[in-house]
């Protein structure tokens, strides 16, 4: 036997082997046989266990940074810490509402003058509205522009809207009814009239003076119809005389809300007005007696879940790499204890949020400013009065401050556990070397059954190379002698 340990010695040390080969290992100088592979096998068993603790541990790691990461992403712009919010002082004459595209804080002097409507139009009275034909044939209906100084009209992007009026559609009822299926830029239905019977009512679907109706009628053959009987009763020009094409009556004119901010005049389509204050919309609902303050700030209680966030997200990442790293009666032996990769990460990101300040001389702001300060544990504590205290004093400073830090220690967390990182790479090579050794107890085990059945003792691990099956048993052989 020990004739054919030191054959597989020299062609271990041929591939590249270490003088202390896994034949050596195996036997010992001792000759113990068969018995002394179980010690060599256990061996790398305790070995690959070691290595695959420690790969676990470096995940966890890994998917504790992640974790950390993903809530620094939502903290790492001032309108994710703190967007900026818009009051108004009256609610009843309008509301106010900020977007992501506000610039800057301030307080504006609103005046709401006119509000913005939608033209309304009715027909004449007719007897009953599902029986009285009205008329058939068809409506060409354009949506434009009225110039009441010029009396003219411009047709608007929309393309004009022909609904044809079928006899069963003839009523009032079966008109309303084809011209809400046309999508023709109007609303139709049939109202009561003071008085009794029935009206055909039109309302523009949108408000403002670029929403005025046309409506032009022709009689079953394509004939114009401008008088007051047929189709031509909801006829409407508004450049033609009444009874002559302007047949229908109207009730509301298509108007302009009318406004001023800070005294600057402000003239708008719709009651949702977004041209007055940049990034802020104004929802119209009446005319004031007097002026509507809007405040436009950020929002302190945004800035307070945010700040939370931040504290929290870093305090679990602290204990979860404290679990890993660092003994305590409760976790005698961590997995990562006295690891320096792990307490250089870690060191890092501490490093970065102790340092974190924004503004200059007087002006400037640390984290222990707002209120995010370090406890003798490594945990951030959090003092909410103070957060708010600083918060109202310099809004802009204490956003920027917080937003800064989080997108400068996610930068440093990608760098440290990205594609390129020192982590990946240890982790890659503890996943190289456990592969490694499940190929050096593949081999010995494989040797060690062939030798456990008293063969000649001139029979070696080369020769078992050759006998154990051609391509496999040589390529088992040259993995572990490359080891």
């Amino acid at each position: 036997m020990l004739s054919a340990i030191n054959q597989y010695n020299s062609v271990y040390s041929l591939y590249g082997g270490s003088q202390a080969s896994p034949a050596s290992s195996l036997y010992g100088i001792s000759g113990q046989g068969v018995f002394g592979s179980s010690s060599s096998l256990y061996s790398l068993g305790k070995q690959e266990e070691s290595y695959k603790v420690k790969l676990s541990a470096y995940g966890q790691l890994q998917s504790a940074f992640a974790d950390f990461q993903k809530s620094l992403d939502k903290l790492n712009s001032g309108q994710e810490v703190a967007p900026y919010k818009a009051v108004s002082s009256q609610e009843s004459v309008l509301s106010a509402a900020a977007s992501k595209d506000v610039k800057k804080a301030g307080t504006y002097s609103v005046d709401v003058s006119q509000l913005a409507t939608a033209q309304t139009l009715k027909s004449a009275t007719v007897a009953d509205r599902d029986s009285t034909i009205v008329g058939t044939g068809s409506l060409k209906i354009q949506v434009g522009t009225y110039n009441s100084n010029l009396n003219t009209f411009t047709p608007g992007a929309a393309k004009e809207v022909t609904v044809n009026i079928n006899p069963g559609d003839g009523t009032l009822s079966g008109i309303a009814n084809a011209i809400n299926r046309s999508d023709a830029g109007v609303k139709a239905s049939v109202v009561a009239a003071d008085g009794g019977g029935y009206q055909l009512q039109l309302t523009a679907k949108n408000t403002g003076s670029d929403n005025t109706v046309k409506i032009t009628a022709a009689d079953a053959y394509g004939n114009v119809q401008t008088g007051t009987t047929g189709l031509g009763q909801v006829a409407y020009d508004p450049t033609a005389a009444s009874g002559s094409g302007k047949n229908l009556t109207q009730t509301q004119a298509a108007q302009n809300a009318q406004l001023t901010v800070d005294g600057r005049a402000v003239t708008s389509q719709s009651n949702a007005v977004s041209t007055a204050i940049e990034g802020v919309t104004l929802t119209l609902a009446t005319t004031g007696a007097s002026s509507v303050k809007v405040d436009v700030n950020r929002d302190a209680a945004a800035f307070e879940t945010a700040a939370k966030s931040f504290v929290d997200a870093y305090n679990t990442l602290q204990k979860s790499v404290a679990n890993l790293a660092k003994a305590s009666p409760a976790n005698a032996s961590p997995p990562l204890v006295n690891d320096a990769l792990s307490a250089k990460l870690m060191g890092q990101v501490k490093e970065a949020v102790g340092q974190a300040s924004t503004g200059y001389g007087s002006n400037k702001l640390t984290l222990a400013d707002v209120g995010i300060a370090r406890q003798t544990d490594g945990t951030l504590s959090l003092d909410k009065t103070k957060l708010q205290g600083a918060f109202k004093a310099n809004p802009e400073g204490a956003t920027t401050l917080l937003a800064n830090t989080s997108q400068k220690v996610a930068d440093i967390v990608t760098r440290g556990t990205g594609t390129t990182s020192e982590l990946k790479y240890t982790t890659q090579n503890i996943e190289q070397s456990i592969q490694g050794l499940e190929s050096r107890k593949a081999v010995l085990q494989n040797y060690t059954a062939t030798t456990a059945f008293g063969l000649p003792t001139n029979y070696s691990l080369f020769s078992y190379m050759f006998s154990s099956g051609t391509s496999a048993g040589i390529s088992q052989y040259a993995r572990i002698a490359r080891m």
